[in-house]
């Protein structure tokens, strides 16, 4: 029977451990202050940052908001950033910046020690280390939705689709880690064989952005698919996984949506929260 792995109860789990820490601020009549800024009218960018709103609120962090115009320079955005990060707890880019915006350049313009996406150069290469802190927000979704209904990654293959900095990078490192102790394999467009690797899977993710990508001839029986990837057609969202038929086939599922995206949220208060205790 197919376990369906939903990522409310997992964020209400993380909400709580931050809450404690946000709570101590407040009781000294101080609120922990998160900056969040946007460059352009990218919609998924600006619904993600409106939900990033919400749980402040809900959570009692000062929200403060900067939309920029799709025609700021990249010396204008580094210049915001750095003034920023001087006077707040936690800051964010919003990502993708518009195409004329090194995305790269900018984030290493933010404070390490504001650093609630854990994206900047000095926060990725900790992990490389045993003493890292700070775990991009979606990564940190998908360890703690693992570890909270106990799906083990000892000696298991974990497949990851996509190559990206907020997913990839991060997951093969810590799984290959004497924490985690699995076999990683990532693949992406260029990897010519996709199902064979998908098929020797115990753990598949995928975080590529392609709607229903990946069906049941992608997976072997008994495993555990969690699906990251986000796309828009006509109007519609999907995720990466195509479900059909899915259901008694593998152990566990982590669908889109309702899987990891309401975690991400909290996992990234969870992070302020790491950055002020």
């Amino acid at each position: 029977m197919e376990q369906i792995l939903f990522g409310k109860p997992v964020a209400e789990k993380l909400d709580q451990i931050s809450s404690k820490i946000f709570r101590k601020y407040e009781a000294e009549n101080q609120l922990p202050k998160l900056t969040a800024i946007t460059v352009g009218t990218n919609p998924a960018s600006l619904l993600y940052v409106s939900r990033k709103q919400e749980k402040a609120m809900e959570l009692g962090v000062e929200f403060n908001w900067i939309k920029l115009d799709e025609s700021t320079t990249q010396n204008e955005l580094n210049e915001i950033i750095q003034n920023e990060s001087k006077n707040i707890n936690g800051l964010i880019v919003q990502l993708p910046l518009p195409s004329h915006l090194n995305a790269e350049d900018a984030i290493d313009c933010i404070d390490y020690t504001v650093d609630v996406d854990g994206l900047t150069q000095k926060n990725l290469g900790s992990l490389f280390t045993d003493n890292y802190e700070i775990i991009p927000a979606t990564s940190l979704a998908v360890l703690e939705l693992l570890d909270f209904y106990e799906i083990k990654t000892q000696d298991k293959n974990i497949v990851i689709a996509g190559r990206s900095r907020l997913v990839s990078a991060p997951l093969a490192k810590i799984f290959s880690s004497k924490k985690y102790n699995a076999n990683v394999t990532v693949i992406h467009s260029k990897t010519s064989n996709q199902k064979q690797f998908i098929q020797n899977s115990d753990i598949f993710i995928s975080a590529v952005g392609s709607a229903k990508l990946f069906n049941k001839s992608f997976f072997k029986p008994g495993s555990t698919v969690i699906d990251i990837g986000i796309s828009s057609i006509e109007g519609k969202t999907y995720g990466d996984i195509d479900s059909q038929d899915l259901a008694g086939f593998i152990s566990n599922r982590a669908p889109y949506p309702g899987g990891v995206g309401p975690i991400t949220v909290s996992a990234l208060f969870y992070n302020l929260a790491k950055l002020l205790s």
